[in-house]
């Protein structure tokens, strides 16, 4: 079914200081849903409310919208002069050529997923001074550095730079935050599709190359899904001891909902990571704890 999209009609007026950050916001990802808008920007406030600002910034001009299925949630992406005032103020990084960028009608719901599992981390306040690197600003060039200065109102340092487009393979998040005084380099990704071998072992070359030395989190669409990807990783490193510390497995329906530190994070033995406390596991009846030694669950 060929997407709804509403084109733009009319050239956006002057952005106020309010919508600078939401629109940077929603640009670093690629776009924003409905109900990740509400989420992230609304979250004390009706849906009612959220739903006006987004059709606000429709009818300045500011956002483009599209919707594939009557029952959707609709999805919301810059405008091409959005783009250009971001980048003007210093907010934002384009490359020689702006476009809005392009939603994949195949790709949205594993990139919706990943959305509201970053809103959800920003949210905790266990996780301070997170930065958060997008796949999508990660193919386009920016650099966790460049991203900072971003966010904390140093654009114009940055006077000149262009982003060059990434051919390579990224992970689908990258971001750095301080959990109980201590500083962590995390990478995401985010199986929603079960890998196949090839896909797997371009997923370790990759993370060895560009981040040897982070932590990488792999969430899966489900549980089942997520103890297959750990055994299979498991055997295609073959005991490599050198990596079985910076590997964390879990699935979507724990990391999106519980604090970061009770998500039930293993590594390639069934370990829990250092930093898990207390992780709500299976249903168990009431008052029965789970007995200590073995292998610890997901």
């Amino acid at each position: 079914m060929p997407e709804n999209t509403k084109t733009l009609t009319q050239q956006p007026t002057e952005i106020d200081p309010v919508d600078i950050t939401v629109l940077a916001y929603i640009h670093s990802n690629k776009f924003i849903t409905t109900k990740l808008f509400h989420k992230k920007f609304h979250p004390a406030q009706s849906y009612v409310t959220a739903c006006v600002h987004l059709r606000e910034l429709v009818s300045r001009g500011l956002l483009l919208k599209t919707q594939n299925l009557p029952n959707e949630d609709t999805y919301y992406y810059l405008s091409r002069p959005a783009l250009r005032q971001l980048s003007g103020l210093a907010r934002i990084l384009i490359s020689t050529e702006v476009r809005s960028p392009r939603i994949n009608t195949f790709e949205r719901e594993h990139d919706r997923r990943l959305l509201e599992m970053r809103i959800h981390f920003e949210a905790d306040p266990a996780l301070e001074g997170l930065t958060w690197l997008s796949d999508y600003e990660m193919r386009c060039g920016l650099r966790m550095s460049w991203k900072k200065a971003l966010e904390e109102g140093r654009g114009w340092e940055l006077a000149g730079t262009k982003l060059q487009r990434l051919n390579r393979r990224t992970p689908d998040g990258y971001f750095k935050a301080t959990l109980e005084g201590q500083a962590y380099t995390f990478v995401l990704e985010y199986e929603h599709s079960p890998y196949n071998r090839e896909q797997m072992g371009a997923m370790v070359l990759n993370l060895n190359r560009d981040f040897p030395q982070a932590l990488r989190l792999v969430v899966s669409r489900d549980k089942g899904q997520a103890v297959r990807l750990l055994e299979g990783l498991a055997a295609h490193l073959k005991g490599d001891h050198r990596q079985k510390d910076l590997w964390g497995f879990s699935f979507f329906g724990k990391v999106a909902t519980l604090p970061f530190i009770r998500v039930p994070w293993v590594n390639l033995e069934g370990d829990y990571l250092p930093f898990v406390k207390d992780p709500i596991l299976k249903a168990t009846p009431k008052g029965e704890e789970k007995a200590e030694g073995g292998t610890h669950e997901l």
